[in-house]
């Protein structure tokens, strides 16, 4: 499946014309289409107390998300991307799987900013979209600096798709991300292949899980090396999260790519225990094929 239309929610939060400006290196990986998207929850309209429905507020609310896209869609039509937009009313999660599916999307993009150390970038709508989209999601990540005091500098992640890091456990959906990354032939000058055993095994299974993973990661690694990427692979030992997450980062990858079920596992239980805390703690954008 190629990458030729994605999807852009947007609150029109701080940076996010920045995320979508770094999301253009994706031309290069076949983009063609922005769909932009903004959803008014409904608390913002609702008059709750008397049961009625604030009509002005919402026109007020359309005009203001309106203005805004068209700025955007000149922009994209200077990059020779097409684009539409959709402004609608009520709770975001169903609504933004509802346009992924009515307008075929191939990717949805997902911003979150993290401004504290222990934050977390993952909320409980983002956590509800990635476990219900049928679509691949990407966690795009803002981070903020506190550079003096009362003060922030915020920044987007750049160079999106120059080094790739597959985190695989060669379940089903791991294998589709195995397959994803054919998309990004243009833009990836590298991937990184990665298997965690985990620790918690015997020395026999451990030794055993080891092997086996070296000669499926070294399989993989030639069929990429095959369509002209540069890949590398290793095989960890250790907590899963915690060695994705410190491999990322001092092999000097740009996004993580995950399937989002496992092996044996409901989908839920795995992504509350593997790719949802990757996303949730790695500073790096996530992207989850489901």
């Amino acid at each position: 499946m190629a990458i030729h239309k994605i999807l852009f929610p947007t609150k029109f939060r701080e940076l996010s014309f920045d995320a979508l400006s770094a999301l253009l290196e994706l031309k290069e990986a076949g983009l063609e289409e922005v769909v932009l998207l903004h959803v008014i929850e409904r608390e913002q309209v609702g008059f709750v107390p008397y049961g009625g429905y604030l009509k002005e507020e919402e026109e007020r609310l359309r005009d203001i998300a309106r203005l805004k896209f068209e700025e955007w869609q000149q922009f994209l039509e200077r990059k020779g991307i097409k684009s539409k937009f959709h402004i609608l009313v009520g709770n975001p999660v169903p609504k933004i799987l509802a346009v992924a599916e009515e307008d075929n999307v191939d990717l949805i993009v997902a911003g979150r900013k993290k401004r504290q150390a222990l934050e977390r970038y993952i909320g409980s709508s983002m956590l509800d979209l990635l476990q219900r989209s049928k679509k691949p999601v990407l966690v795009f990540k803002y981070m903020c600096y506190d550079i003096e005091k009362g003060r922030e500098f915020c920044v987007v992640n750049q160079q999106l798709c120059e080094h790739l890091l597959l985190a695989t456990d060669f379940s089903e959906s791991s294998e589709r991300a195995f397959r994803f990354l054919e998309n990004f032939k243009g833009p990836a000058k590298k991937i990184t292949l990665l298997h965690v055993v985990s620790e918690d095994l015997g020395k026999p299974a451990l030794e055993k899980e080891a092997s086996e993973a070296k000669a499926k990661l070294s399989e993989f690694s030639q069929k990429l090396q095959q369509k002209g990427f540069t890949s590398q692979y290793y095989v960890h030992i250790g907590k899963p999260v915690q060695e994705i997450l410190k491999i990322s980062q001092e092999y000097g990858t740009n996004m993580v790519l995950m399937g989002t079920t496992g092996k044996g596992r409901w989908r839920a239980l795995w992504l509350g225990s593997v790719s949802q805390r990757v996303a949730e703690f790695s500073h790096l954008p996530v992207l989850l094929v489901p």
